[in-house]
């Protein structure tokens, strides 16, 4: 028996702004109707041409990896899809490494819920390996395989109208580019310094021409040429950051990638404080991992044609006379450098050498040892020399972003006033123990686990709130330098006025950067709601029992397995519903081209 991944259908988009608002259930069922009408009809008037008439066309994966998302949430990404798609475009949908069946059954029940000719297909993975990067080589597994790109979507990102018309715009001004990387912007509008400080790494640091040109995938609304990926042999799980480790690979192939700077669609934003600094975390651990292996990621010898690669609608024979010159080759370690430590900072040695000297002196200090204090007090100036630097830095690159991206979505987002733009510059120092410390495990070889940001909203009460927020910021810095200024003090023998007002400065900027990002995750109504309809409400059509049928796997790898539970829905007809479960060990980093499963 074969079972075909057939496509699954899905929801409109209920929303074309920047902000979440949804139409009402009627209004949301009429939108429905009428996409599902306009997809289809195009589908017909495709098949009535000419062969002669039909050019290869731009021919899209949207491929959304869930791990334990809300329904609601990835539901309305979903519908954001189906408002901008074309009619040969699929959406593939897997939500892996989850067994909450609360939280991925009302997928599959929306899934089953739309036309077969919609092109919209949910699988369910119990445990894959290789974190998110075992996931996206699953999909290449059981993507269409008549698509030419693959793009990215993260599960809580809606599509703006424009959209789809931009990605075929940037395929076609580059088509020299196996990757074109889209600004990942948020539509939390009540948490403006984090909505900036996160924005920063592209209204400034890649908006950069160095860097434009050279650009390294950031994960969601990556363009990916299909071709190109396969080449690659798959995502790569070497690093928690796959998409970052992808950019580089791509590069040291001769292949080549565009930052667009056009915003096309929204996410949210971590909604506690620890998840934003865990999020962090890991894009920091990640990068440095891309970092520590860099010299291992050799070039690989003459690309293959696109004719070798595949039998798929001719794309652009891609070469690498870009990296042939040592000025290339130089260009493009500056810009993979400069993009792979934007979150990193080299202050960590600093804090750990003020932290040994406060150490040593406290010890003389309670032993009443007789030291030269001047000799002592040496390292403290080397330290705060240091911190002047980095804040200087940031400063300057904060004080110089000139938001030309946010304007796009809403003019009164841009950072474009000095209280503003410092206010964004200190929230950023609340990263600045995690930049300078979270990477160092990767020096003696410390793996991390993937974590996945949570978009799962818990209600607490304003106490409980304040105190998880106080207790999640990082005070490594705020104690060192309370400590240090109590020890040269006005009051202390080892007074030194420059050190004393220097850590009294450190504190007070920690100090204001807490409040500035307590201020924005500060307590709010819990009848106030991102997503205002519940699941229920969003499944229009009637929910459709599934009959299920256990298959094996031909792709299983005997060298490295994964216990899988595979749903796929597929759909018979209108009204029937087959839906398949494979129990059988995956290996989720295989890329292959096969599209079906045999028993």
């Amino acid at each position: 028996m074969i079972v075909n991944k057939v496509d699954k259908p899905q929801h409109a988009w209920l929303s074309v702004d920047s902000d979440v608002c949804h139409l009402s259930v009627n209004a949301a069922h009429k939108y429905h109707q009428s996409n599902q009408a306009k997809l289809i009809a195009e589908l017909k008037l495709a098949e009535s041409k000419p062969a002669e008439e039909i050019t290869p066309p731009i021919q899209l994966s949207f491929q959304l990896m869930t791990c334990a998302e809300p329904p609601e949430m990835v539901i309305a990404s979903i519908e954001s899809l189906l408002a901008i798609k074309a009619a040969d475009d699929e959406i593939l949908i897997i939500d892996n490494n989850n067994t909450a069946v609360e939280l991925y059954k009302p997928l599959a029940d929306f899934c089953n819920s739309l036309h077969q000719q919609l092109k919209v297909r949910f699988y369910h993975v119990d445990t894959v390996a290789g974190f998110k990067a075992g996931a996206l080589n699953l999909a290449l597994q059981l993507m269409d395989a008549q698509s030419t790109h693959v793009v990215v979507v993260d599960s809580d990102y809606q599509a703006l109208a424009h959209s789809r018309s931009a990605i075929a715009a940037a395929i076609h001004n580059y088509p020299d580019c196996a990757l074109l990387q889209f600004p990942q912007f948020y539509r939390d509008a009540d948490r403006l310094e984090v909505d900036s400080e996160l924005n920063h790494y592209f209204n400034y640091h890649l908006y950069r021409r160095f860097n434009r040109q050279r650009a390294l995938s950031t994960g969601t609304y990556a363009v990916i040429q299909y071709p190109a990926l396969i080449q690659l042999g798959g995502w790569s799980g070497v690093s928690i950051t796959e998409d970052a480790q992808m950019g580089v690979l791509m590069h040291k192939q001769g292949l080549r990638s565009q930052f667009i700077p056009e915003v096309i669609a929204t996410g949210l934003l971590p909604t506690t404080i620890s998840d934003l600094l865990n999020q962090r975390r890991r894009w920091i651990y990640g990068n440095a991992q891309v970092l520590k292996g860099y010299a291992d990621i050799a070039s690989v010898p003459a690309l293959k044609t696109a004719a070798q690669r595949s039998s798929k609608p001719s794309l652009s024979v891609l070469t690498n006379t870009d990296s042939d010159t040592f000025t290339q080759r130089l260009a493009y370690r500056r810009a993979h450098f400069s993009q792979l430590s934007a979150w990193i900072n080299a202050t960590g040695i600093f804090i750990l050498l003020q932290a040994i000297t406060l150490l040593l002196l406290l010890v003389a200090v309670v032993t009443q040892s007789r030291f030269d204090t001047n000799l002592v007090l040496a390292p403290l100036y080397l330290v705060y020399a240091s911190y002047g630097i980095y804040l200087t830095r940031r400063l300057w690159a904060y004080w110089h972003d000139e938001s030309p991206l946010n304007r796009q979505l809403n003019p009164a987002m841009a950072s474009t006033s000095a209280s503003q733009r410092l206010r964004v510059w200190v929230l950023h120092l609340n990263f600045w123990e995690l930049g300078a410390l979270s990477w160092l495990p990767v020096l003696w070889g410390r793996n991390k686990p993937f974590i996945c940001t949570p978009k799962l909203t818990i209600e607490r009460n304003l106490r409980t709130l304040l105190l998880e927020n106080i207790f999640a910021l990082p005070k490594l810095l705020l104690v060192l330098n309370l400590i240090t200024a109590f020890i040269v003090s006005p009051f202390s023998a080892l007074y030194s006025p420059l050190l004393f007002a220097c850590a009294l400065s450190i504190c007070l900027l920690k100090i204001w950067a807490a409040k500035v990002m307590l201020t924005n995750y500060a307590y709010k109504n819990p009848e106030v709601k991102c997503i205002t309809k519940p699941v229920s409400q969003l499944i229009i059509s009637p929910i459709i029992k599934s009959g299920i049928s256990t298959v094996n796997d031909p792709l299983a790898d005997t060298q490295q397995h994964s216990a899988l539970n595979l749903i796929s829905i597929n759909d018979e007809d209108e009204q029937a519903t087959d839906c398949s479960v494979i129990k059988q060990p995956l290996n989720a980093a295989k890329t292959s081209n096969n599209h079906s499963v045999n028993s």
